[in-house]
């Protein structure tokens, strides 16, 4: 296993066991009962540019199969991509699975972040990714560098 650490911009982090995304919005079907088999999992996309892309790639993160399409674009054309890690992981201790629980979160000064305390967009972050055999990704900690206050919508509208 190697460490791929990269900053960018942080969007919709859950890196926390009370807001981890537990497939609800999901439609019924193969994603969703991963998702429950998995017990949730830990998301957060990180804007990142493409010289950080280039880093990711060339330290071991791949670029095929599923997990290469961790890297994406969203609709103005910015790069990101998606760190990933399950609550619990059903291929590990020879296929009994383990709980693998939430990413470390920590403050610029290394100290443990306060999980009350939820990361908003454009967060700048630095992230540690795990990377097996250049084929399996986990979010492995996160380091938040300067915060952007999290101010939830409460129109129910999502920013239309």
């Amino acid at each position: 296993m190697a460490f791929v650490d990269f900053e960018g911009k942080a969007m919709f982090a859950k890196v926390f066991e009370r807001n981890r995304d537990m497939g609800e919005n999901l439609p019924d079907g193969d994603q969703k009962n991963k998702i429950a088999l998995e017990q949730g999992h830990y998301v957060m996309n990180v804007k990142i540019t493409p010289e950080t892309k280039q880093q990711m790639i060339s330290e071991g993160v791949p670029t095929k199969g599923m997990v290469g399409q961790l890297f994406k674009e969203d609709d103005e054309g910015n790069l990101f991509y998606k760190c990933k890690r399950p609550h619990f992981n059903p291929r590990i201790n020879k296929g009994e699975g383990g709980v693998m629980g939430a990413p470390t979160v920590m403050d610029s000064n290394n100290d443990p972040w306060d999980s009350d305390v939820n990361i908003g967009n454009g967060s700048d972050v630095k992230v540690r990714l795990d990377v097996w055999e250049k084929k399996i990704v986990t979010m492995h900690a996160v380091k938040v560098l300067q915060l952007e206050e999290f101010v939830a919508d409460n129109t129910g509208l999502a920013g239309f």
